[in-house]
C-alpha cells in the first residue's frame, strides 16, 4: 500500500474523529433536563452531569408539609437526573456503543425509585402550628419541684 495514501487516510479519519468528538461535546453541554412534578408545585432543572441548576415552587408548594415538599424536590430531581443521564447516554452511544465504556457510563444512570412513598399525615411531622391572634395564649406548664430533702447543700440538684 502507499505510504502517502496510508497517511492521507489517517489525517482524514483523525479529522473526522475530532469534528464527531467536538459535535458531542457540544450536545452533552446542551443536555439539561427540566421536570415538573405531577402537582405542579415543584420545577427543577438539571445540568448534564445531574448537578441540580435551577430550582422553583409555585404557589401549590404551599400547601405541602414539610415533609412532603421535601420528598417533592427530591423525586422530582432524581426524574431530572435520570432525564438528563439519558440524554447524554444517547449522545455517545453511536461512538461507544456495545463497549465496556458505554456499559460504564450507563452504570452511573439512576435508577428510578420503586413506587412513590405515601404522603404523611397532614399533622405528622409539622414543626408550625397555626394559631390564632384572637385567642388567648396557653402558659406553659411548670417544671415540678423537687422536695426540700433532696437539696443536701441548699443550691438544688445539679442533675436537672
Amino acid at each position: 500500500m502507499n505510504p502517502e495514501k496510508m497517511i492521507a487516510d489517517l489525517e482524514s479519519r483523525a479529522q473526522q474523529l475530532q469534528q464527531r468528538s467536538q459535535q458531542m461535546q457540544e450536545q452533552i453541554q446542551q443536555a439539561s433536563s427540566t421536570v415538573t412534578s405531577p402537582n405542579e408545585a415543584v420545577t427543577v432543572q438539571v445540568a448534564p452531569n445531574g448537578a441540580l441548576q435551577h430550582i422553583e415552587f409555585s404557589p401549590a408548594a404551599m400547601r405541602l408539609t414539610h415533609v412532603q415538599l421535601g420528598q417533592l424536590v427530591m423525586q422530582t430531581v432524581q426524574k431530572a437526573q435520570i432525564q438528563s443521564a439519558e440524554q447524554v447516554a444517547s449522545i455517545v452511544e453511536p461512538e461507544f456503543g456495545g463497549t465496556e465504556a458505554m456499559d460504564f457510563l450507563r452504570s452511573f444512570i439512576p435508577q428510578p425509585e420503586e413506587g412513590e412513598p405515601p404522603p404523611p399525615p397532614a399533622e405528622e411531622g409539622q414543626v408550625m402550628r397555626e394559631v390564632s391572634w384572637h385567642e388567648p395564649a396557653q402558659k406553659p406548664q411548670p417544671r415540678p419541684q423537687r422536695p426540700a430533702e433532696d437539696d443536701e447543700d441548699g443550691f438544688g440538684s445539679v442533675l436537672r
